[in-house]
């Protein structure tokens, strides 16, 4: 794949970011680097970086997609009630062994915890 300026703008936002990040959020933030980014180029890139494995697409229950850079090991992610943001927890996760049922697959498995992020237990605490 052809490295661009748009490609390499979506990378540095998730860099920057150090969280996933949904498709709208990568569109607004990467417009700041590029004023100029178009949406139909940011659903491009994204669709081929996940193709080649340089950004990974994460589903929460609820939420919408998110994209994050692949790391060195599973981890858990936190999702904020109050603001739906997602984080990434810095744990390394280790899946427990399964059985699974007659005729499933599983290929993955993912641990998440829930709560009151920063940003917002801090605006509580001010209003």
């Amino acid at each position: 794949m052809q490295s661009t300026r748009q490609r390499a703008a979506i990378v540095d936002v998730l860099t920057e970011a150090e969280r996933p990040l949904t498709r709208d959020e990568i569109l607004s933030l990467g417009r700041v680097k590029i004023p100029k980014l178009g949406s139909a180029t940011v659903d491009r890139a994204i669709r081929e970086m996940r193709a080649n494995f340089e950004i990974i697409g994460v589903e929460f229950p609820g939420q919408a997609r998110r994209y994050e850079l692949p790391a060195a090991h599973e981890h858990p992610h936190f999702v904020c009630r109050v603001c739906d943001r997602v984080f990434d927890l810095p744990v390394k996760t280790q899946l427990p062994e399964i059985k699974a049922p007659r005729g499933f697959l599983i290929t993955g498995g993912e641990v998440i915890y829930s709560g009151t992020c920063p940003d917002c237990l801090k605006k509580r605490k001010q209003a």
